[in-house]
């Protein structure tokens, strides 16, 4: 029974191929900058807690760690994608960034949970903040993360590596936002709980932010078709061509970030034994797949129709 993998090898597949690999080239230059403009800024908090005795500058230092813990992640997962296929892994390392950014949605989980837990001992507590060095500190981390996630923001929507750690930029910028305004509140008025209110308030930002990512890199651990792509539409289309019957054993997931993978039984229409119409079928529903859906990768095995030839089908075959 005929059996076709599809893997676009045209002049425009070949482009294809070029301009991802540019793409991710861009992506993995944007998470090195990120990670050392975080750095610096964390090298500069450190030092300057020491110098000045600042134990606020030193916990917004280790708040600063995780973002470069979570861009260093990024930059290591990113470089084991571009590692090629193997024998043992035919797929290369590219499950890796969908690895690397569970890991980073994950973490965000985690940072959420410190803050409820900082936010509860503080329930009640006589400890004096001082606000204008709170803000001069948020506004400097605010700086910092804004110029990261602008440089992460144009590759966040075709990896989701990259969209992991810049949801790790967004989550500390709301941060330094929220310590802006507890700072302004704290200095106008001198009411103290302002610092505690502040934090939940921007924990349940990060949760709600980050509930759709861990979602979505769940998803494609467990193989689940892609979000944008309709199971029962990419069925309906192929069983509506000429000579396709009905389609069967369809299965629909994604590698990694922009990478769908199909496979599926094609029951032809005819019991016509006619090699070159099994062949058209397969490269009719192959384009159909990559034109409508996006679908590069696919492997469609064709299946003859089970039931009796009618005349004239046994005539058009001859």
């Amino acid at each position: 029974m005929p059996l076709k993998h599809e893997h676009n090898n045209s002049a425009h597949g070949v482009k294809g191929h070029n301009h991802s690999h540019d793409l991710k080239n861009s992506i993995y230059s944007r998470l090195w900058w990120a990670f050392f403009i975080n750095l610096i800024f964390l090298v500069v908090e450190v030092i300057g807690g020491l110098l000045v005795n600042s134990l606020a500058l030193l916990a917004d230092a280790g708040h600063m760690l995780t973002d470069v813990g979570a861009l260093a992640l990024a930059i290591f997962v990113a470089h084991l994608a571009k590692k090629a296929a193997t024998p043992n892994r035919t797929f290369g390392f590219l499950r890796a960034e969908v690895l690397g950014a569970f890991v980073n949605g994950a973490t965000l989980v985690l940072i959420v949970g410190f803050i409820f837990y900082e936010a509860w001992q503080r329930i009640g507590s006589d400890r004096e903040i001082d606000g204008p060095v709170m803000m001069i500190i948020a506004i400097l981390g605010l700086i910092a993360n804004i110029v990261s996630a602008a440089i992460l923001a144009k590759g966040k929507d075709q990896n989701v590596n990259v969209k992991g750690a810049f949801l790790h930029m967004i989550a500390d910028a709301l941060g330094s936002v929220g310590v802006i305004i507890a700072g302004i509140i704290i200095i106008t008025t001198g009411w103290q709980p302002a610092d505690t209110i502040a934090s939940v308030v921007i924990g349940l930002l990060i949760l709600w932010s980050s509930f759709g990512f861990i979602k979505q890199t769940i998803n494609i651990l467990l193989e689940a078709t892609p979000e944008n792509i309709d199971y029962l539409e990419v069925k309906r289309a192929l069983e509506e061509m000429e000579y396709i019957e009905s389609v069967h054993d369809l299965h629909i997931w994604t590698i990694t970030s922009g990478m769908p993978i199909l496979s599926a039984h094609i029951r032809l229409s005819s019991c016509c034994t006619d090699t070159n119409l099994w062949q058209q079928s397969i490269n009719d529903a192959n384009r159909i797949l990559r034109e409508r859906f996006g679908i590069d990768h696919s492997t469609l095995q064709a299946e003859p129709y089970d039931g009796t030839c009618d005349q004239e089908c046994q005539t058009n075959c001859r």
